[in-house]
């Protein structure tokens, strides 16, 4: 107990000791410099139709904000209602992100909306989660995913679960507040996340040398020590904003909302079927910077307009591809954990008696039926239309273990077969593509 109290009392005291300078300032028209639209099938299995906003309206800007959309006029098909996703070019390894967020996704059934962080090769660099939550969800989620091996406030942040704190403002409490600031400090020391109401916010939050020693107790803490070696777990991570529907969080709780089970039998058929539910599903952004200092912060590149260097600029637009020039800081690094792989994942050692290997092996990185972020899509197998996809679960024992086994049979694939997932919630990220 008096060491976790040390180690708590001791990240707190040194958190926050060099002086933070403006490294990256997406803010206004400077937005689309420092980020891409994502345009593949959803990772997170949601009932979404991510588009370029910039052709259709869903992307906006006015002043100094930037509007993020949603489709709230029509019934739907296919692969769901459209909605935007955005990925930053630049990552980093240490940095202070703050954002200010005029208005976020209300609480609306069905609507999953997050802004967070990854690394590539989910979870193996980890997943920062600042603003997240899902239907009618009234606070905030804080979560933490990383690779087996961290476990952060006694609890494991290993995978789809992660560790959380569940704590701070979060969609209506934004809204009906004006807006909010969040600001996440990332050191080697550990990660602190604080939400504050716009006049609550610290003066200098914003500012051109922000000093987070000042800023009181933090909404969430997650220290580094014995347990995690953050800077081991967490890297080279991409800011990311997204609203989705359903998917295998919002959509896997829908049964348990009475609320929203009483609107529709499933997710996918309200979000299908009521398009005027989602009108407040936007986010409207004030301002939005990244600060480093000299701990050894690092970033991959900055955007036209801010006070670092290399100048990724321009939009790089709607593409199934990986952006071929991406901004790493040691407060930034870049995209290639949320697209779907264009190439081959090496295999993850398997059982002795593992079942045949395709050559395309695919690591899921999570349990079935569990919350993938970063994950890759099913190779040869991309989904169609909702009804084009049948899943199985069932139990397999290979190799002496207890295996969950996911069976997905698309008749949109080239050559009608189906496939097979083998996911060993014991080695999460082992999955090993087979026909079936």
């Amino acid at each position: 107990m008096f060491s976790q109290a040390f180690v708590l009392t001791a990240y707190l005291a040194r958190l926050s000791f060099a002086q933070y300078t403006l490294q990256d300032d997406y803010s206004g028209p400077n937005f689309l410099n420092g980020f891409t639209f994502f345009t593949d099938a959803d990772p997170t299995e949601g009932y979404v139709d991510y588009v370029d906003g910039t052709s259709n309206g869903l992307f906006s800007q006015s002043g100094g904000s930037v509007t993020l959309s949603v489709d709230s006029s029509n019934i739907v098909s296919g692969r769901g209602r459209q909605s935007v996703r955005l990925t930053s070019k630049a990552s980093y390894n240490h940095a202070l992100v703050v954002i200010d967020v005029d208005h976020m996704p209300a609480n609306i059934c069905g609507v999953w909306p997050a802004f967070w962080s990854t690394g590539p090769d989910w979870p193996s660099n980890g997943e920062i989660d600042i603003i997240e939550g899902v239907n009618l969800q009234s606070t905030n989620k804080l979560t933490l995913h990383s690779d087996p091996g961290c476990t952060i406030n006694g609890k494991d942040c290993q995978g789809s679960a992660g560790c959380s704190v569940d704590s701070g403002l979060y969609g209506d409490s934004i809204n009906s507040a004006g807006g909010a600031i969040y600001a996440l400090e990332w050191t080697s020391e550990g990660m602190s996340i604080w939400g504050w109401t716009g006049s609550d916010a610290p003066s200098d939050a914003l500012s051109d040398a922000p000093d987070p020693s000042g800023w009181g107790t933090p909404t969430g803490s997650f220290p580094s020590g014995p347990g995690c070696d953050v800077d081991t777990f967490f890297k080279d991570q991409q800011l990311v904003f997204d609203t989705t529907f359903c998917g295998v969080w919002a959509g896997e709780v829908w049964a348990d909302d009475p609320q929203c089970s009483s609107l529709a039998a499933t997710c996918e058929e309200y979000v299908q079927n009521t398009p005027e539910a989602f009108t407040d599903a936007y986010w409207t952004i004030n301002a939005l910077k990244v600060y480093t200092n000299g701990d050894g912060s690092s970033s991959s590149g900055s955007i036209t307009g801010s006070t670092g260097t290399t100048g990724n600029t321009g939009n790089t637009g709607s593409t199934d591809e990986e952006p071929s020039s991406q901004a790493v800081v040691e407060g930034a690094a870049s995209d290639q954990s949320n697209a779907p792989p264009t190439t081959a994942v090496p295999p993850v050692e398997a059982p002795t008696t593992a079942v045949p290997q395709q050559a395309n092996p695919v690591t899921t990185g999570r349990p079935v039926g569990g919350r993938l972020r970063g994950g890759g899509d099913w190779r040869g197998g991309r989904r169609g239309g909702r009804g084009a996809v049948r899943k199985e679960k069932r139990k397999l024992r290979v190799g002496g273990r207890h295996l969950k086994h996911l069976i997905i049979e698309s008749p949109d694939r080239d050559d009608g077969r189906g496939q097979s997932v083998i996911v060993d919630s014991a080695v999460p990220g082992l999955g090993e593509q087979v026909r079936s």
